[in-house]
């Protein structure tokens, strides 16, 4: 909910802005015309969505879809089936409210036939696709057939550095926060924490107290402060979570709390995985390449500099990160030198509230943006338009260079000379250009 109120205001005290004309400088051969680039909408757009934040994951782009101009379709995942009538009922509502017809917004749910069918189709003019790399090949290769543009948002194994100069007063909650909240299904969890040796034993012992105090199950109508994490969606991860957990374990790393499925004892069918603290992992190990997905915290030992950058880069996605330290320099360029798409200087997720930034990643967690200006330019066509500035100046084509050309020799030393006046490295010999013009044309 915080998230899509901050989309939309910013939407709304911003979006204009964000789409008005862009004028441009038409250079010098050009002074004559008036350029800029309009920003049309695209028609009607899609967006298939992951099940992990039902609701800002569907209204999120439909307020970017119709501030821009847009229909749209949302394909949401079928684990969401059961809110998405009520999202869609609130729009439509909205819509109507504000006098606008309320069939500019679709939201259908099913299986891969649905997705696929949205994606291959040639009446989409823009996919936004939220999930996994695996699917969102098939999302590109589907779109290729009729050359769709798609913006990919395919998850990440996201890191945190933590220099021995840390604030771990302020540092380990956040990252307690960014491995429990939502049970870590999210894309930009900190799936990787990377600390300096020289305070990772610190960290590991003020880690391993906070993972086993952290309360696993459902709220209690007789206990309202009895959860801190709550169940997974889809129970057919654990079988992976625990053969990931258990490859690290046989290649050196130690797992001091959790590591498994959790029964819990008031809700035998609740699907719970329990909060997991697993330490000394190194890049060679699958957990370290493989998003999660779930509670499981993972920290990793680096020395320096170039030890935590080569770590980190042993990921094949590079969605979001974050670097804690007190040197602001060091954490500044660290971060600057980081291959994602998105980076935090002492604290985590806030690219989500920041609405005027892009949101997106490099490698396998995708391209385009969704967010910001770039996300809602990207549902529109950047038309490039140019017009007279005078009306009683046009371009002309002189008699030298008119098709039929009479003489090629000298219409080729015309657009020779051209082309030194234009873009000569001084006025005098843009003068001396101009000077063989004038002969070249009599």
């Amino acid at each position: 909910v915080l998230t899509t109120a901050a989309k939309l205001q910013w939407t709304i005290q911003h979006g204009e802005d964000a789409l008005k004309d862009d004028k441009r400088n038409p250079g010098f051969m050009m002074m004559y015309k008036r350029a800029k680039v309009v920003y049309q909408p695209r028609g009607l757009v899609a967006a298939l969505v992951s099940w992990n934040y039902p609701f800002h994951n569907t209204v999120g782009p439909v307020i970017s879809a119709l501030f821009a101009g847009n229909a749209i379709i949302v394909k949401a995942s079928e684990h969401v089936a059961w809110s998405m009538p009520y999202w869609e009922q609130m729009v439509k509502r909205a819509l109507n409210v504000c006098g606008h017809d309320p069939d500019l917004v679709h939201f259908v749910t099913g299986f891969a036939d649905i997705g696929n069918a949205v994606t291959s189709s040639p009446l989409i003019d823009h996919i936004t696709f939220i999930g996994s790399p695996e699917v969102g090949k098939l999302v590109m290769r589907a779109a290729s057939a009729n050359l769709t543009p798609v913006t990919l948002e395919l998850g990440g194994k996201d890191c945190a550095i933590v220099f021995g100069d840390a604030d771990l007063a302020q540092c380990v909650p956040v990252l307690m926060r960014s491995v429990i909240q939502n049970a870590s299904q999210n894309c930009i969890g900190i799936e990787r924490i990377l600390v300096q040796d020289s305070i990772y034993n610190r960290v590991v012992d003020e880690m391993a107290r906070r993972m086993r105090a952290v309360r696993v199950g459902a709220i209690l109508d007789d206990e309202p402060n009895s959860v801190d994490c709550g169940a997974m969606v889809l129970s057919n991860c654990f079988d992976r979570l625990e053969a990931l957990i258990a490859d690290a374990v046989s290649k050196g790393a130690r797992c001091l709390v959790g590591g498994k499925r959790y029964h819990h004892p008031h809700h035998p069918h609740g699907q719970y995985f329990s909060p997991t603290l697993l330490v000394d992992v190194t890049p060679d190990m699958d957990i370290t390449r493989n998003e999660t997905f779930g509670p499981i915290m993972v920290i990793m030992k680096f020395s320096d500099e170039s030890d935590v950058l080569q770590k980190v880069h042993s990921s094949p996605y590079g969605l979001g990160s974050s670097v804690f330290s007190s040197d602001r320099a060091r954490a500044r360029r660290v971060a600057l030198k980081l291959r994602t798409g998105m980076a935090n200087v002492n604290d985590f997720g806030v690219n989500y509230i920041c609405q005027s930034l892009p949101f997106g990643g490099v490698g396998i967690s995708g391209f385009g943006r969704f967010a910001g200006p770039e996300g809602l330019r990207a549902l529109c066509v950047e038309k490039a338009f140019t017009e007279d500035r005078f009306p009683f100046v046009k371009t002309p084509i002189p008699p030298i260079v008119d098709y039929p050309i009479q003489d090629s020799e000298k219409g080729y030393a015309f657009t020779q000379q051209i082309v030194a006046f234009a873009y000569a490295d001084s006025w005098w010999q843009s003068i001396k250009a101009g000077l063989r013009l004038g002969k070249i044309s009599l």
